[in-house]
């Protein structure tokens, strides 16, 4: 809080509701509480509106339980999303904000029904949650346990894995109320699974396609006639992954096409992407230099697609966060059945999706600071690269069913950008025989980098200790 000079009374309730960044928002302090509270009283009016008679104080509980999840969630991991197109100036911080709440909404309600089940239902094993009651105050605990450990994070401006915090609240009221036996580790292993490699595959992406933008576009003699040839195919290339992302994610309850089907709707898309984009690309580069910093200014847009797709991604995975355990709750509650709920109700995905753009706009600022620019430095190609890596990423993993945390994957593509950096900088070291011996150039900031790593080894045992604390206290003494 170095430096902020609000009162301590409203420091506390920043720090509270949604951290403590600087002047993350337009709004004085006083107006961000007001706000806050405001959108609260709107969480629990919505989720009393839609309840039955004699639910209507607990739904509306829990409707402000999980707006105050969603809002962290919109204040910590939508960072990611926006980051790099603030890191490489492509867009104002403000102007990010919004067009990253618009796709995560976006994301949320049309793409956000796939992966409710396994956050709310099979990380315990349902054969012994045998006490509706028992379940409805556990995944309160653990929603309550993984929205505080978030809030902490927001505090210390470290981007964390929103999945991360609410799996570990769930595994640490199962070991607390059933025992480490009652704990389906198969799951929870193969999501630790998509927890290790996204970070690495996403890195290495990011590798591979800066290198290429390097070579084939930076490189070369003629970089107006390589990014007029390279740049629509790229921006094709997007077009292609978020089309398959879309059918594969958003549209899997109504439509499961064929493997052909899918091949050519995911083609069509590419071929009609490349027939918008080749124009545009021609005729915004006439007339400008043939020099490195027109095949920059030639990415900016592409750049903002990317950044749409990674917010639409991260909606569509991280609702589940909320609308999971939300709607298991209710679900139970209302028909003590510890089966997976038939659906989720609309108005838990707006809830949801109101509650992340919200904790976005008033408190994601210092946040996407911080991953922009206190990992590496970034400029267009560098995030375009890192962008892409992730969506390539995100893309990949829904193929293949793998849960991943679209926060890691976005900071490993940046992490990956700045190991880019520093092995080209000791190539060319090398490459110069009469320089003079020099300190090797560190491009990524080690201490931050270190305390993100550390942040999120630490998210889950932290949220699964919060949660079981929590739970004992519910059933202790509340």
């Amino acid at each position: 809080m170095q430096g902020d000079s609000t009162a301590p009374g409203t420091q506390f309730g920043r720090l509270f509701f949604l951290g403590g960044h600087r002047r993350s928002s337009v709004l004085s302090p006083l107006q961000l509480v007001l706000v806050t509270f405001a959108l609260a009283c709107c969480a629990g009016l919505l989720g009393y509106l839609n309840a039955s008679p004699g639910d209507a104080v607990l739904t509306a509980m829990v409707a402000l339980l999980g707006g105050y999840m969603a809002a962290n969630i919109g204040a910590n991991d939508v960072a990611n999303s926006v980051a790099t197109l603030v890191g490489a100036r492509v867009l104002p911080l403000g102007v990010a904000l919004l067009f990253a709440a618009v796709a995560e909404c976006a994301g949320a309600l049309f793409a956000g029904d796939q992966i409710v089940g396994r956050i709310a239902f099979r990380i315990v094993d349902p054969d012994l949650v045998r006490d509706p009651v028992g379940f409805v105050h556990g995944m309160a605990a653990a929603l309550a346990g993984g929205a505080i450990w978030i809030n902490l994070a927001n505090a210390l401006r470290t981007p964390v894995s929103t999945t991360h915090a609410i799996i570990g609240g769930i595994v640490g009221v199962g070991i607390f109320a059933l025992g480490i036996q009652a704990i389906v580790w198969g799951e929870v292993a193969a999501i630790t699974i998509g927890w290790f490699v996204s970070p690495v595959a996403s890195a290495l992406a990011a590798i591979a396609i800066l290198g290429f933008i390097k070579r084939e576009l930076l490189e070369v003699r003629d970089k107006l006639r390589a990014s007029r040839t390279w740049i629509p195919l790229l921006v094709a290339a997007m077009s292609a992954l978020f089309t398959f992302f879309l059918i594969k994610k958003g549209l899997a309850n109504v439509w499961q096409p064929t493997a052909p089907v899918m091949l050519t709707t995911v083609l069509a898309a590419f071929i009609a992407s490349m027939a918008l984009a080749g124009p545009y690309i021609r005729r915004t580069s006439m007339g400008l230099a043939n020099r490195p910093q027109t095949v920059r200014k030639l990415f900016r847009l592409p750049l903002i697609a990317a950044g749409g797709f990674i917010a639409f991604a991260h909606g569509a995975n991280d609702i589940a966060n909320i609308a999971g355990p939300v709607t298991a709750i209710l679900h139970v509650q209302a028909t003590s059945d510890l089966d997976l709920a038939p659906g989720i109700p609309f108005w838990v995905f707006l809830l949801g999706a109101i509650g992340i753009s919200s904790g976005l706009l008033l408190f994601g600022g210092g946040m996407v600071r911080v991953v922009a620019t206190r990992i590496t430095k970034i400029n267009p190609l560098r995030a375009y690269a890192a962008a892409m890596a992730a969506a390539a990423t995100v893309t990949a993993a829904s193929w293949i069913g793998l849960p991943v945390s679209t926060t890691q994957t976005a900071i490993g593509a940046i992490l990956g950008i700045g190991i880019y950096r520093e092995l080209r900088a000791k190539k060319n070291r090398a490459l110069k025989a009469n320089a003079k011996p020099k300190r090797p150039r560190r491009l990524i900031r080690r201490g931050d980098a270190l305390r993100i790593v550390i942040a999120w080894t630490v998210t889950f045992p932290a949220s699964a200790v919060i949660s079981g604390a929590l739970y004992w206290l519910i059933i202790n003494v509340l």
